[in-house]
């Protein structure tokens, strides 16, 4: 230790200041940047201006200030593999720079876990933060053979990280992800940090972070499935699969049932879940093509398609579905899931009771005027069918139909179409006009190629015209402009003579005298005798 062999070619490093700077700010460390040949930016001097005989333990006690003891909660993803013939057996030291002696001391460890590449420490590590001073942390990652730290290598190192504790403590309750730096070390390779005041049980912050707890129960629907069977429909059943942030990986939540040869599903299963308040969760569901009730036995060829949804999204659509296009090999833009969010225990029936509010029980009393010929050798046999449109399921759900006149393109039908009105729910109502060949008014046999014409209206607006005719074009192949269905929705119980009368007002008589000029001639001999028919 002999300073008189120093000489200036082993300088490292240098830094001039007035003594009256250190005793402003006696007692507490002062740091100065070195100047010197080969000194970077981080290249510091710590300085502390003390009373003569001051030992160095009372100084640290000085600049620290008060201790407060937290714990530390420690769980590893994606570590990499250094046993040849099994999985490592990690373990973690936590080490603190003291910044007097720029010495790294250790605070503590894990135990050790076998086997184990995402492993989920038991036993946390405690560490003292000082009031006065920031601690910077070092966890190191080991492949060990035992509990013993004094046993462990520099080669049995899997990676470590570097963190200031006060990045902890402004996370607290919370996990703080770090990438593990490492020679094998992959980009998913990373550690979690929970830091909680210590004694408290990680459960506890956990559920503090995460704010309220709703038990939630989702219902699933598929929508144009796509076909995976070669002599039948899929039998589709759909898994709920929910994201952990620390793994970056999917974890099933819950299955629906089986539904066989069915390519638009309503599961009636339903999947539970909880929303945290505080805490977004990203859903991901997977619909397959399933065999049995076995889904151990699902393999990605079985897979009709994907979709992801973040659970707060359902969460502010409680009640009321939310539509997610389903991706797949073989999906079409009509390929979708529908999702819908209940609190647990409330059947699917009842929230949408509460939607639809104030049922009212309504007739649709329908007519036609110049619809197209359907068949060759006579006129078409109209029969009119009405659907609305389910906002749960995006089907149209049939309503009923009128009654099939004979030859007729200009129908009137009596038979009334029974439509019951939502005060707080509206919804498309379909008028489909087929031509029937049944006689007995069997409308199971109608299909895409019986139709004549169809138009769409919303429920709300038939309501706002009640009592009032509303005429619409009819939309078909062989329809023309003047191809049209009048509609009008009046109370239940209400009588076609009593809706004509209603439509029309009061009767004033009137006379209606006739006369003409230049008619054709009719006759070979003689002049036309003309006589006049007045159709209404």
């Amino acid at each position: 230790n002999d300073v008189s062999n120093c000489k200036s070619s082993d300088l490292l490093g240098e830094v001039v200041i007035n003594t009256s700077q250190l005793k402003a700010n006696e007692n507490n460390p002062i740091v100065f940047p070195l100047q010197g040949k080969n000194c970077g930016d981080s290249t510091v001097i710590q300085l502390t201006m003390v009373l003569t005989g001051t030992p160095l333990e009372v100084v640290e006690e000085r600049t620290r200030g008060n201790e407060a003891p937290y714990d530390v909660h420690v769980s590893c993803r994606q570590l990499p593999d250094a046993d040849l013939t099994s999985k490592s057996d990690p373990i973690v030291s936590a080490s603190a720079l003291n910044p007097i002696t720029i010495q790294w001391e250790p605070v503590g460890a894990t135990e050790l876990r076998k086997d184990d590449h995402n492993p989920n420490f038991v036993r946390s590590i405690s560490i003292n933060q000082y009031a006065s001073r920031d601690r910077q942390l070092r966890f190191q990652v080991y492949d060990a053979d035992s509990d013993d730290l004094s046993q462990i290598k520099a080669d049995d190192q899997l990676g470590e990280v570097y963190v200031p504790f006060s990045k902890l403590l402004q996370s607290m309750g919370k996990p703080v992800v770090i990438p593990v730096q490492g020679k094998n070390c992959t980009p998913d390779t990373v550690i979690q940090l929970i830091v909680v005041p210590a004694g408290t049980p990680v459960d506890d912050i956990e559920k503090s972070s995460q704010g309220e707890v709703t038990p939630l129960e989702v219902y699933v629907m598929g929508r144009s499935l796509p076909k995976n069977d070669l002599l039948s429909k899929s039998d589709p059943i759909a898994v709920l699969n929910v994201l952990n942030p620390l793994s970056n990986e999917f974890n099933v939540v819950g299955t629906t049932e089986r539904k066989e040869n069915d390519h638009n599903p309503n599961f009636t299963r339903p999947i539970p879940i909880e929303h945290f308040s505080k805490k977004d969760r990203e859903l991901r569901v997977n619909v397959y093509d399933c065999d049995d009730e076995d889904t151990n036995k699902l393999s990605e060829k079985d897979q009709l398609g994907e979709a992801s949804v973040n659970l707060s999204q359902l969460y502010e659509s409680l009640g009321r579905p939310v539509t997610v296009a389903l991706s797949g090999k073989q999906t079409t833009d009509e390929s979708a899931v529908r999702l819908i969010a209940v609190p647990a225990g409330t059947s699917i029936d009842e929230i949408l009771r509460q939607l639809r509010g104030t049922v009212t029980p309504q007739d649709v009393f329908v007519g036609c005027t110049n619809l197209p010929k359907h068949d060759v050798l006579s006129k078409s046999d109209p029969v009119v069918l009405l659907s609305a449109l389910d906002a749960t399921t995006g089907l149209w759900e049939p309503l009923g139909n009128t009654e099939t006149l004979k030859d007729n393109h200009n129908p009137t039908f009596s038979r009334p179409l029974a439509l019951e009105h939502y005060s707080e729910q509206d919804r498309a109502v379909r008028f489909s006009v087929h031509d029937s060949d049944s006689d007995d008014n069997d409308i199971s046999k109608l299909n895409d190629s019986s139709l004549l014409g169809e138009t769409v209206i919303n429920a709300s607006q038939l309501k706002f015209q009640e009592n009032s005719p509303i005429i619409l074009p009819l939309k078909g192949k062989n329809c023309e402009e003047n191809t049209l269905i009048q509609i009008i929705l009046v109370p239940s119980g209400t009588s076609l003579a009593e809706v004509e009368k209603r439509t029309r007002g009061n009767e004033v008589p009137h006379d209606i005298y006739i006369s003409c000029r230049h008619l054709p001639k009719n006759d070979l001999t003689s002049k036309s005798d003309p006589m006049y028919s007045a159709l209404i």
